[in-house]
């Protein structure tokens, strides 16, 4: 079934990639690339890797009402491995980090997958907040390009079949959960049927712990910064070509949201499909010649790129070498 899932988001980024790359101009890029203000690529990618910083102290008051108190350090090195994971599997990077927290500071992996899902609900309900914002700051453009460019889009490939599909689900999880409660007594007895119970039961745990937390306004005040960072990200990168230097705050807002849709694709690192998005809206928006946004879009991606795989990498090697000291350790 792995091998399977990595297949298809394999082909799926290949495809996207491919896509996006054979409509390039690049000795356009190549020229972008040498009028490119790397002061202004620096301290994106700086702002980038504070942002992980960031959010891996966030987490730690997350994993507080737990009773654990892990260092900063292991949490850190474990959220730059979700990035790193990402690059090779779509949403992997968050059972890597769970597991890489669970063996430096002996947390149930369970609870900690429950507040990492909790954490990312929260940053769900930000990004529609941003979204809806951005939409209703200038709905004659904003509001257009996302009914366009992206719904509009989204409903004519599903055949106008999404509710249909939705009630068909629906029906299917109503069902499978009246069984479930039927023989639920007989189903206990199956080993993984109980082991899944006991999974679901940890990452229950996990998520109550949004609901007993003590220090709520830190964990708000570190949400705000992250996504206060994550604006300068888009705002710092902007200035960083001549197209795009002109543009103004809200318009770094909404590159910020248009890259994020990008970046949560179920593609290797948002390969493929934040280039498409974000060159698009250059386009589209503020016409923006079609060479100089895929150079934008490439700049943008690749640089963040590079923050998350070079530190990642590190933090790999910082975690490997500490599990060997271990070994060592209990091995005399």
């Amino acid at each position: 079934m792995e091998v399977l899932k990595y297949t298809f988001f394999s082909a799926l980024t290949a495809y996207l990639v491919w896509s996006f790359a054979r409509s390039v101009d690049w000795p356009k890029v190549a020229q972008a690339l040498k009028q490119a203000n790397y002061w202004w690529i620096g301290l994106s990618m700086l702002v980038g890797w504070v942002a992980i910083l960031v959010r891996a102290q966030r987490w730690r008051i997350l994993i507080e009402p737990l009773n654990y108190r892990p260092s900063l350090k292991n949490t850190y090195d474990a959220v730059m491995l979700t990035y790193l994971a990402n690059f090779a599997l779509p949403r992997m990077g968050e059972v890597v980090r769970c597991g890489a927290l669970r063996k430096s500071e002996k947390i149930p992996f369970d609870s900690l997958l429950g507040t990492v899902v909790l954490e990312r609900i929260f940053d769900v309900f930000c990004l529609l907040v941003i979204v809806v914002s951005v939409i209703f700051m200038r709905m004659e453009t904003f509001g257009a390009f996302m009914y366009d460019k992206i719904w509009q889009p989204l409903m004519e490939k599903s055949g106008g079949s999404f509710s249909k599909w939705l009630l068909i689900a629906a029906i299917i999880g109503f069902a499978g959960l009246t069984l479930i409660i039927v023989f639920r007594k007989r189903l206990l007895k199956i080993g993984l049927i109980r082991k899944t119970v006991k999974l679901f039961s940890g990452l229950i745990d996990g998520l109550k712990a949004g609901f007993r937390l003590k220090k709520y306004k830190q964990f708000f005040a570190y949400t705000l910064l992250l996504w206060l960072l994550y604006f300068m990200q888009s705002y710092t990168i902007m200035k960083s070509m001549p197209e795009t230097q002109g543009l103004f705050m809200a318009d770094a807002l909404f590159l910020m949201v248009v890259g994020s849709f990008g970046w949560v694709m179920p593609v290797q690192g948002g390969l493929g499909a934040f280039h498409y998005m974000v060159s698009l809206a250059l386009v589209g928006i503020y016409a923006v010649d079609a060479g100089m946004a895929d150079a934008f879009a490439i700049i943008s991606h690749e640089s963040q790129s590079v923050v998350m795989i070079f530190f990642g990498f590190i933090s790999l090697i910082a975690i490997s070498l500490k599990f060997k000291v271990y070994k060592v350790q209990s091995s005399k």
